[in-house]
This record gives C-alpha cells, sequence and structure tokens, in this order.
C-alpha cells in the first residue's frame, strides 16, 4: 500500500520508569500501524536479552511479529538495516544506543519516516540517561507513562505514580539489563531511599 508522506513524519518519545508500560504502548501503535498496512520495522539493543534474544517481548508478554524484529548493536547497525520502503522505524530502549541514536533519528524524520521510540528518561541514579535528554528534546511529540511505586513498608505499598527506577543490591554498571529481580518503579520520595 502506497501512504501519503506529506507532513507525516515526525518523532515520538515515549517515556517512562520501568514497568510503566513503555513497550506496551509501543506494541500497541506497532499494532495500530501494521493494521493500517505501514511497513513497520522495530529494532532493540543486542544486549536486551529479556524474555527473547531475537523477539521484542513486553514484561506481560505482547510479542512483536518476529519478522518486523531487527537487533542492533550501534545506530550505524539500524541505519545499515532500514529499508527504503519502511515508513514507521521503532526502537524499543533507546537509552541503550550511543549519543550518535539522536542523530540518526533526526536524519530519519528527515526522510519521511515515523520514528517512535522508547526510553528510560534517567537511571537507576536518577541521572540523564545516555542520549534520553536529547532524544526528549528533538521529539515533536511525548508520550509519558506511569507506573505505580513499589516501596514497601510495614507491608503497605506507597503506590504513587512512579516516575524513576530504583535498582536492587549494589551493581554501580550505569547499562544492567534485567527486570523485577533487580528493578522497582519509585515515585520520587521513595527513590530517595535505600531499602536495608
Amino acid at each position: 500500500m502506497v501512504h501519503s508522506k506529506e507532513n507525516q513524519a515526525y518523532l515520538e518519545v515515549i517515556t517512562g520508569a520501568m514497568f510503566s508500560g513503555k513497550t506496551r504502548e509501543l506494541h500497541r501503535q506497532y499494532s495500530v500501524f501494521k493494521s493500517c498496512e505501514f511497513n513497520v520495522q522495530v529494532f532493540k539493543r543486542d544486549i536486551d536479552e529479556r524474555y527473547s534474544k531475537d523477539e521484542i517481548v513486553t514484561h506481560d508478554g505482547l510479542r512483536f511479529d518476529k519478522k518486523d524484529v531487527f537487533i542492533a548493536k550501534t545506530a550505524a547497525d539500524i541505519e545499515r538495516m532500514v529499508n527504503k520502503a519502511t515508513d514507521v522505524v521503532m526502537i524499543d530502549e533507546a537509552q541503550f544506543y550511543g549519543q550518535e541514536i539522536v542523530d540518526l533519528v533526526d536524519k530519519l524524520v528527515d526522510e519521511g519516516k515515523i520514528v517512535v521510540v522508547t526510553l528510560l528518561p534517567t537511571d537507576y541514579r536518577g541521572v540523564t540517561f545516555g542520549p534520553a535528554g536529547d532524544l526528549l528534546a528533538h521529539a515533536d511529540k511525548i508520550t509519558q507513562v506511569f507506573a505505580r511505586c513499589m516501596y514497601q513498608e510495614n507491608g503497605v505499598f506507597c503506590h504513587k505514580p512512579a516516575t524513576k527506577t530504583f535498582r536492587k543490591g549494589n551493581i554501580k554498571d550505569v547499562i544492567v539489563v534485567g527486570g523485577s529481580e533487580l528493578y522497582e518503579a519509585r515515585c520520587r520520595q521513595h527513590h530517595k531511599i535505600k531499602d536495608k
């Protein structure tokens, strides 16, 4: 199917803490684009093997069509793999790429493609995560999703809207891929509290 490309291209950033539903929202948009017969390519970083080595799977088990998923170590890999006929480029966990991802998404939008990325805005320390700040600054549209704070005291969860990602344990590396065994969503107040 041929789509009008006029005034269509944009960059959308889907952002939020871990467990807020970023990849679920990406999957929802992916399903809409596919039902409208857009050509879609979805990229993920090679180090993200949480639920599958060669697929993208949400925390609650939704899967993208394997034929549309591409594994890329760098922004240059993404650029090499993007097909000329692709209408929509999606990048999951864009914070895992280097700063060059910012120039790439701008270039793809300038070429007439819709680009949708998910990212954690800050790392476990609360510091801007890699290229996240620049991607947010370049976005035409920002979709923020929220988790619920999982801090627990005396058996009672906080459950306020969570905007931060809390890492359990004492691993100091910035990029450590994991799920609920390593991370919790926390509100601003409880992100600062270190569990005993």
